[in-house]
């Protein structure tokens, strides 16, 4: 039995009415179908769970700046008013702080102090909403999610300030954990100021306790020098020997000037073997306080110069010991400059109403994006039909 092969009509001859119609209805079918699959469906399913199924949510908010000591840069606007009390605005430390409160260490610090599963998941909570999805194990790293779409930081890159949204069942339990996560960060601030308070003063302070050791080391030299000589002050020693000398040395020219006298005047004189004597003990005890002060080992003048070595090198101790507690001093002042702080500016509210889920918002929303795609696809459908067709 042989087979008919329809022929299209040409592009000049007229379609039936009938067939005309039969596209039509077909059309009219898809496009049904099409609807009703695309955003009839979807949509009642978006009505259904945001109107009747979709548990509510409450929304505790807080606000807090981190800050630190102003720097010499002036500007405008908050910074410029926060500068004028002493303080200015810690970019660096802010974004530090936002990525702790959006960390896995935040949750595992809050963990310790909150029942974060018990919070999440609170009887009659419905179950596309509470923690864990029914679609995920119960672990870290799926708490650690939930978490994310419960926990938002935003940072006023024009203001300086970060807003702190925390989504709950309960009206309470989003102000605990938001109370929660503003005492967490405030103790990641102290610590990161301890850890460059120590980090600025460590050096400086074993660089002074090395100089005060210094210090002790050459003054107890100084003293077993004192011990081991007999010698107090070498130098004071030294000054009395040669006064000494001095004393002397005058007497015994003295002396040489009355024998020459004598010999001009009287040669006979009985008293010039008692001069002459007189010179010779004077040159020996001139010559013995000489050789006191300088001549061999023992003499002053080699003790004076160890004694002298000694005091110098106490008083590079000393110096070095004062040059170390202004550098203390100074890397104390720099830590504290380099103090950051958190300021709240509005502690953590307790809601008294349900703000999420955003009911129509979000029905509206799934609405229009159904129609966009039941648009594009029929526009698709459309085109390419023509395109056979054609």
């Amino acid at each position: 039995m042989n087979k008919q092969i329809a022929i299209p009509p040409k592009k000049d001859q007229q379609v039936e009415p009938a067939s005309f119609a039969r596209v039509v209805q077909e059309r009219l079918s898809l496009a049904q179908w099409l609807f009703v699959g695309i955003v009839a469906v979807p949509t009642f399913i978006a009505a259904l769970f945001y109107g009747v199924i979709a548990s509510d949510r409450y929304v505790s908010e807080a606000s807090f700046l981190v800050r630190g000591a102003s720097s010499q840069n002036s500007s405008g606007g908050l910074s410029g008013i926060l500068k004028s009390f002493g303080f200015s605005r810690a970019d660096d430390d802010t974004y530090v702080v936002q990525n702790f409160m959006q960390s896995r260490e935040a949750v595992t610090r809050v963990q310790q102090r909150l029942s974060l599963r018990e919070i999440f998941a609170r009887p009659g909570t419905d179950w596309f909403s509470r923690y864990p999805y029914f679609w995920r194990k119960d672990t870290f790293e799926a708490l650690y999610d939930y978490y994310l779409t419960r926990v938002k930081v935003s940072y006023g890159t024009s203001t300086g300030i970060t807003m702190l949204q925390v989504s709950a069942f309960r009206p309470e339990d989003a102000q605990v954990l938001a109370k929660t996560l503003v005492e967490l960060g405030e103790d990641l601030v102290n610590r990161m100021n301890e850890r460059a308070q120590r980090d600025a003063i460590d050096h400086a302070l074993n660089e002074l306790t090395r100089a005060e050791a210094k210090v002790v080391n050459t003054q107890a030299a100084i003293t077993t020098f004192r011990n081991r000589e007999l010698i107090v002050d070498p130098a004071s020693n030294s000054a009395k020997a040669l006064e000494i000398v001095g004393t002397l040395s005058s007497e015994l020219v003295r002396l040489r000037a009355q024998i020459q006298e004598t010999l001009a005047s009287s040669p006979g004189n009985p008293s010039l073997p008692s001069f002459r004597h007189r010179v010779s003990a004077l040159e020996d005890q001139i010559e013995r306080e000489r050789s006191k002060l300088v001549g061999n080992d023992g003499a002053l003048a080699s003790k004076m110069s160890a004694y002298e070595r000694l005091v110098l090198s106490r008083e590079f101790a000393d110096r070095e010991l004062s040059l170390a507690s202004g550098a203390l001093e100074m890397a104390r002042q720099e830590a504290r400059r380099q103090r950051i702080y958190i300021e709240t500016i509005a502690e953590p509210n307790l809601p008294d109403d349900d703000t999420q889920p955003r009911r129509m918002r979000s029905f509206i929303t799934v609405l229009v994006f159904s129609l966009a795609i039941f648009a594009m696809v029929w526009f698709f459908i459309v085109g390419a039909r023509e395109q056979l067709h054609g």
